[in-house]
Parts: structure tokens; C-alpha cells; sequence
């Protein structure tokens, strides 16, 4: 570990103000296992970026995994100046994936609806450059949800042109990984989830799964990713008792 085993490339073709991700989660895989649904792999103005949901986040300060919650990382810059921690959140600054910094904070998901949000925030100027912060954020969505937002934290990212506020780029992808508790693919928990992607309100107009053997050269042979292409929906499936039933697919 860590182990890539599922992977979306969104095909959004034009850079957005905002991002967000409509996540069904229909089996809840606990905290036993470390897994991780990052909604996205990207970058923001040219700036590398990955944020989603941990099933066992891992707070530096406390030496150990603090349960559920979300995460956002940039490996840009490697100051505290372009960070946020929002209430009850905390950052991380680490070498191990190469120089980042990151914003994390806990929040309770299990079975049923959310929406998360990634959307500019404001800009600011610092050493005569200009930035643009960016925020996450997740709420319940669907009949029960439409409750007030959780901060997750905010992120300061350049811009690329002066005068012209930075937009989270094209392209990116999802991916699923095991990063921690499991010793072989049958000890990864099981986690049903459904995944549906918009940039400035608009669904994302296709995409490409993929079965990744990143980074060990090896593929995880229980689980399944399928995609309803008539709402571009990302349907992920982890298990000891998942087959493999679709095909790597572009839509």
C-alpha cells in the first residue's frame, strides 16, 4: 500500500469556477480499512491538487487516524500562509507524496447523499502575485439534506494571468486507493458508492474508467466500475465478494 483500484477520467473540456460531486453512498465501509475516494485528481490554474473522502483521516498532530472526513492538498507550495483550517479542522504538511501542504477536518459520512463542493473563494495578493482561495465543503443532499455546509478548509492558489481569477482546469480524474489496513485484497472493506460530477452546474459530458495497477504493477481483482452514461453517473465497487464484471470503457 498505498493501492490505486479504480479509476475516472472526468471529460470536462472547459475550466470551471466551481466543481462539485453528488456522492451516493449505498454501503457504508466503515473505518477499519483506509480507503479513499478522491472525486478529484487535478489542478486549479496549472496547480496540483487532490481532495475527497477517507475513511480514516489522519491527523499529524495526534499521531494516529481521527475516523471519517475529507481532505484537500496542494503540492504547489509547502507555506502555511496558503492555507485555511476551517473550525474543528486541522492541516498537514508532508514529504511522503512529495512537498505538500493540506487541509483536513472530520465529518461522520455514512449511508446516504452528500454534496461536495470545491469553488473559488475570494482572491488575495501576496510578494506582488496574485491568488485566488478556494474552498470544500460538504452538506447532505437529497429529501433530508439541505442543511448548512461543513468547511472542510481552503487552499490559496496563483494565478497564471494577472487580472484573471484562477478556474479549476479540465480533465483530472477519480480514484479509489487502499492506503492503509489491509494486507490483502480480500481484507479491503466493502464500500458501494456513486459518483456524479458538475462544473458550474453542469453535468460532465464524458469520461473513460479505468482498472489502474498504479503503483505496484498490480491490479485489485474484487472490485467494479461501471458508468450510466445517460446521467454520467460512476458507479465503484469494493469487496472480497465483488467480481469484475464491466470493462474499461470510454462514454
Amino acid at each position: 500500500m498505498p493501492a490505486h483500484v479504480l479509476y475516472h477520467h472526468w471529460g470536462f473540456v472547459e475550466p470551471v469556477d466551481r466543481m462539485e460531486w453528488v456522492v451516493d453512498v449505498r454501503v457504508d465501509p466503515g473505518t477499519r480499512v483506509g480507503e479513499y475516494l478522491a472525486l478529484l485528481s487535478g489542478s486549479i490554474d496549472g496547480s496540483a491538487c487532490y481532495l475527497g473522502l477517507q475513511t480514516d483521516v489522519s491527523d499529524p498532530s495526534a499521531g494516529r487516524g481521527v475516523g471519517k472526513g475529507l481532505i484537500f492538498s496542494t503540492w504547489w507550495s509547502f507555506d502555511d500562509a496558503d492555507l485555511r483550517i476551517a473550525p474543528g479542522g486541522f492541516c498537514e504538511r508532508g514529504t511522503h507524496e512529495g512537498r505538500f501542504i493540506g487541509v483536513r477536518n472530520t465529518f461522520d459520512w455514512g449511508v446516504g447523499s452528500y454534496r461536495v463542493s470545491l469553488a473559488r473563494a475570494g482572491a488575495d495578493r501576496a510578494d506582488g502575485r496574485e491568488f485566488d482561495w478556494f474552498e470544500l465543503t460538504i452538506a447532505e443532499d437529497g429529501p433530508h439534506g439541505g442543511g448548512a455546509a461543513t468547511l472542510i478548509g481552503a487552499l490559496r492558489f496563483p494565478r497564471r494571468r494577472s487580472g484573471i481569477p484562477a478556474r479549476v482546469d479540465p480533465g483530472g480524474i477519480l480514484f479509489m486507493e487502499v492506503y492503509a489496513g489491509a494486507a490483502t485484497w480480500r481484507d479491503v472493506a466493502r464500500w458501494d458508492v456513486d459518483v456524479t460530477a458538475l462544473g458550474d452546474g453542469r453535468p460532465c459530458p464524458s469520461g473513460r474508467t479505468e482498472y489502474p495497477s498504479f503503483p505496484h504493477g498490480q491490479r485489485m481483482p474484487n472490485c467494479n466500475i461501471r458508468v450510466d452514461t445517460a446521467s454520467g453517473q460512476v458507479e465503484l465497487q469494493t469487496d472480497a465478494g465483488v467480481s469484475r464484471i464491466d470493462r474499461p470503457r470510454s462514454w
